[in-house]
């Protein structure tokens, strides 16, 4: 084996009073397995800090994706109070808002996992229940069972639904037939005149980005001007429709994602993200928006405990994997306020990886996205941005610093790089490599293999592009983007210094 032979070169180099050559080979670390637990403050200061998580942090699943990483990620929140959170796996609940020009409610549908939302079929409104009252109840609803269009999605589209009891209805709407307009300019909607009938949250036959839609009924007795109205949700999704949106009496509208494009999106029935869940980025998005509800008293470890308790273990099955690393990571502008010590939540979350968990930070850290900075005094916020202050977040930085994990500032404007380097960390790559013996900088050359013989060359790695040369630490790092995959070899050559010179001798050094 090439590489084989090169590993056996490079540690039969020894230091002489002459340069010598020298190559030392690297195997990236194998594909990485972890179980990562997002917790995200969802009190009252938060709404700015999980816009930008939901815009900024797909980022984070872009990198992991990047490098190959078997991961699934779950999200909590610092609510210990509501039933709905204490520990739970939000996702598979969302809310469809329709807001007049004024931002005044039109018609609202909540659903949550109790609704069961499925996959390649719509849900859709009982003809009986056309009111913007009896739309919210989930009795209501059923699953669409007729395809539509050319593929094998299920639903009816700007059509009059079926009765939930399997009857066709026809045209009995419960409201005024297409066609029987009391004529007049069109008008603003008022509260309940448009509902909304049938939404399709996860398509099939298409991506989500391109297939998911809502439909919406006029149930009055004259055309309504849907201009300056907005769909939208309690995060971070919002559309306003266009100029001229005009929807006579008795019909039906349906806005898909071809025209609402990002900023209106529909959550689908999944609590846990894993490497193979299809639009990842836009229902992580979905999880850390989950609004300023939550509890003013901000829990984030009793949270996490929680989320490993029995009381949670049949909400929260199959994310805890016995092969699997597990990280943590906290995003709050306040410090923890749980009610025990740091040491016995580390002792807990520890211990769900073993004994070896204490000295193989790799099994399990914890990382904080939190106010980093210690003020001068004990009053003043550790740091400010537009969007507000953070206070100290001590306790999240002690378990942070125990476990070799990370600190960032929330009040950084942009998460983007903050979520590349918490991916990086978390993929368990290596980013750096030390050399055997002190090279003569200028003439490193490096190449990148995918197998450990000659066939598995990829290409020539470029110094100060592809890799620098840490001299302090007499090793090769990869930047971000260049961090090479899972099990690859990197090939290492260059002179080693004579021994009395020193870096840029090399080249006039004795042979």
């Amino acid at each position: 084996m090439l590489l084989s032979s090169l590993v056996l070169f490079s540690c039969n180099t020894e230091h002489e009073f002459y340069t010598q050559n020298n190559t030392d080979v690297f195997q990236q670390k194998p594909r990485n397995t972890v179980d990562v637990l997002l917790v995200v403050d969802n009190s009252c200061s938060m709404i700015e800090e999980q816009v930008k998580l939901a815009n900024n942090f797909d980022g984070f699943i872009q990198y992991f994706d990047g490098v190959d990483v078997n991961y699934q990620i779950s999200v909590i929140t610092t609510d210990t109070v509501q039933e709905k959170f204490r520990g739970r796996f939000v996702g598979g609940d969302d809310e469809i808002e329709l807001n007049g020009p004024t931002g005044a409610l039109v018609d609202r549908v909540k659903y949550d996992r109790e609704w069961q939302v499925p996959t390649g079929a719509s849900l859709s409104l009982d003809p009986s229940q056309l009111s913007g009252t009896t739309n919210d109840s989930y009795d209501s609803w059923c699953v669409a069972t007729e395809p539509w269009g050319d593929g094998n999605d299920l639903g009816s589209p700007g059509q009059a639904n079926p009765s939930c009891g399997g009857a066709d209805t026809g045209t009995d709407t419960g409201g005024p037939e297409e066609g029987e307009d009391s004529g007049g300019p069109a008008a603003a909607p008022q509260a309940g005149q448009v509902i909304i009938t049938e939404f399709m949250a996860d398509p099939t036959d298409l991506e989500d980005n391109e297939g998911e839609w809502v439909e919406l009924l006029n149930i009055s007795d004259h055309s309504i001007d849907l201009t300056g109205c907005s769909l939208s949700d309690q995060g971070h999704n919002h559309w306003t429709l266009p100029e001229d949106t005009i929807i006579g009496s008795g019909e039906y509208l349906v806005l898909s994602r071809d025209q609402m494009g990002t900023e209106f999106t529909l959550n689908n029935n999944v609590t846990v993200i894993t490497s193979d869940t299809d639009s990842a980025d836009e229902i992580f998005a979905e999880m850390v928006a989950q609004g300023i509800s939550g509890s003013g008293i901000e829990m984030g470890l009793e949270a996490a405990r929680m989320a490993f308790s029995e009381e949670n273990a049949e909400y929260n099955a199959g994310f805890l994997r016995e092969e699997a690393n597990l990280s943590l990571i906290f995003v709050s502008d306040e410090d923890d306020d749980s009610p025990d010590p740091v040491n016995d939540y580390l002792r807990f979350f520890t211990e769900l990886k073993g004994e070896a968990a204490y000295r193989d930070h790799s099994l399990f850290n914890i990382s904080g996205v939190v106010g980093r900075d210690e003020p001068e005094f004990e009053w003043e916020p550790s740091c400010s941005s537009s969007d507000g202050v953070a206070d100290y977040g001590l306790r999240y930085i002690d378990l942070a610093d125990r476990t070799d994990g990370l600190v960032e500032s929330i009040c950084d404007q942009d998460f983007s790089p903050l979520a590349q380097e918490l991916g990086l960390v978390l993929s368990g790559l290596a980013t750096e490599f030390e050399l055997s013996g002190i090279p003569d900088e200028t003439t490193i050359e490096a190449k990148l293999y995918s197998s450990s013989d000659e066939s598995g060359f990829e290409r020539d790695l470029i110094k100060d592009e592809d890799f620098v040369y840490i001299r302090d630490r007499n090793s090769i790092r990869f930047e971000e983007g260049q961090v090479p995959p899972a099990e690859w070899y990197i090939v290492v050559s260059y002179r080693l210094l004579a021994v009395g010179a020193t870096q840029g001798d090399g080249e006039d050094a004795e042979e």
